[in-house]
This record gives C-alpha cells, structure tokens and sequence, in this order.
C-alpha cells in the first residue's frame, strides 16, 4: 500500500511537471524548424519530439541577421543585474529594520508597505513617469534604473524572513563587538542566503520581463531592453513568422531556465523560510 502511494504520488507529479514543460519542449523544438514543418507537426507527436533529420538553425540564422537580439538581451542583463544588486541591499536593509529594530511609527510604515502591495504598478507608473521627467532622467540609464530598487514586496518579504532569524545570534555579534551594520553584513547576510536568491531571482525576471516602464523612459534604440526588441519583432508582419518568434523566445528564456535550474535549491529554501505561497 505504501508503494502505492508513492507511486500514485510520482505519476501525479510527473502529470503535472508535463503539463508545463510539454510547452517549452514544442517552442524548443519549433525553433528549429520552418514555418511549414511547425504546420505539419502541430497535431501530430512530433511537435513534442524531435526528427533530427528535420531540424537547422535557419531561424536563429535568418533572425540574426535581421535583428541584433543578442545585444538587448545584454542590455536586459545588465540592467537586471544592477537592479539586483542595489534593490537587494536597500531592500533587506528595510526588512531587517522592521523586523528587529524599534523606532517610531514602525507599526504604521508596515501598514504603509502592505497597502502598497496592492497598488498595480499600472496605476502608479505615470506618477514614476513625471518624477522621473520632473529631475530630468527620462531616457537615461539612471532614471529608468532608479525604480526598481525599491520594492514594497520585498521589503515586506525580507521582513518577515528577518522576524524568524536567531536574535542570539545577533546578540553574540554586538558581544563581540559589533555595530547593527556589522552584525547584519557580517552575520545576517551570510546566513540568509536562501531569500536574498528567492529575491534576486523574482526581481531580475521584473527587470528581464519589464516592458511598459522602458517604452516610457526608453526613446534610445541603444538602450532598449530586449522586451521592447520583442515587440518591435512580433510586430514586423512583413519578414518575421512562427519559427522566426519561436526561435528569439527560445533565445530569451534560456537566462530565465538556467537561473532556475542553477538556484532551485535556494528558491525552495528561502521560499519555505519567507513564507511565500
């Protein structure tokens, strides 16, 4: 019976992990095929599995040379990457002062926060727009990066991951000498390496999947972010087709994939720890 279970158990889940995987494997697979080939495949079995002999690259080769992809998605990785960096550092900050520190109208800045939270991002991006506009930063780096690095969400997430952290070992560090900074930067932030990646990776795909905020504050080719390449893209009717948008979002989730497939582990813990659902 208990073999059973366990079973029954595997089945269900591989049932389930299929169900999202079976349509990366056909957008994959699509990618290296032509348009009619994705046609002929689409009802058969081998949209999901691979006839070799039916594979190229001609897609990547065609889109290539029709648009430089590779040098938004840099520019999205560079931005995702500042983004994550100084938002983590503000952000956690934050937490660790709500979650430990007594101040004034601490209770009512939590409340702040957490009404934040519901507020789309929709409504309160004209009101970015103007500020942005109003210091002088629209189609710059500096006034589309800026913000991003805060984030309510997080802040709330760090906090809540912060009010379970040992405070004997917060203790120990101040014994020995040690500021409020030096405990966190020396012992907190080591041993919280779980929700910094849970955080990092949710805000790098923000960053990596933002399009409305750069359309707004990005009129400089140069600088655009590989989101709004993707519309510029999907939107040529007149040389772009199925194989050519299954090959450059193939190219685009593969830096999603392998952030998942790298830090899985961390995710699972510092979601478990911060008490995401």
């Amino acid at each position: 019976m208990k073999k059973l279970k366990k079973f029954l158990l595997y089945f269900i889940s591989i049932i389930l992990a299929l169900q999202f995987l079976l349509p990366l494997i056909w957008m994959i697979l699509s990618s290296f095929k032509t348009g009619e080939q994705i046609n002929r495949d689409l009802d058969t079995v081998y949209a999901f599995i691979p006839q070799f002999k039916n594979l190229s690259l001609h897609s990547y080769t065609e889109l290539l040379s029709m648009y430089n992809i590779f040098k938004n998605m840099f520019n999205s990785l560079i931005y995702a990457s500042i983004t994550v960096i100084i938002s983590l550092i503000i952000n956690s900050l934050a937490g660790y002062a709500l979650a430990k520190f007594k101040f004034p109208f601490k209770k009512y800045i939590l409340i702040f926060i957490i009404a934040l939270m519901i507020v789309p991002m929709e409504s309160a991006i004209l009101p970015m727009f103007l500020v942005v506009n109003k210091m002088g930063l629209i189609n710059t780096l500096p006034g589309y990066l800026l913000p991003g690095f805060v984030n309510v969400m997080n802040i709330f997430l760090f906090r809540q991951y912060f009010m379970s952290f040992p405070k004997e070992l917060s203790e120990a560090g101040k014994i020995d000498g040690l500021s409020d900074l030096g405990v966190f930067f020396r012992i907190v932030l080591p041993s919280s390496v779980g929700i910094y990646v849970t955080v990092g990776i949710l805000t790098f795909l923000a960053s990596w999947n933002d399009f409305l905020w750069p359309v707004m504050a990005l009129s400089n080719s140069d600088l655009m972010p590989v989101q709004v390449a993707l519309n510029a893209i999907f939107s040529d009717q007149a040389h772009i087709f199925r194989n050519h948008i299954m090959a450059v979002l193939t190219l685009v989730t593969i830096p999603v994939v392998m952030l998942y497939i790298i830090f899985q582990k961390y995710i699972v813990e510092g979601t478990a720890r911060s008490g995401i659902k």
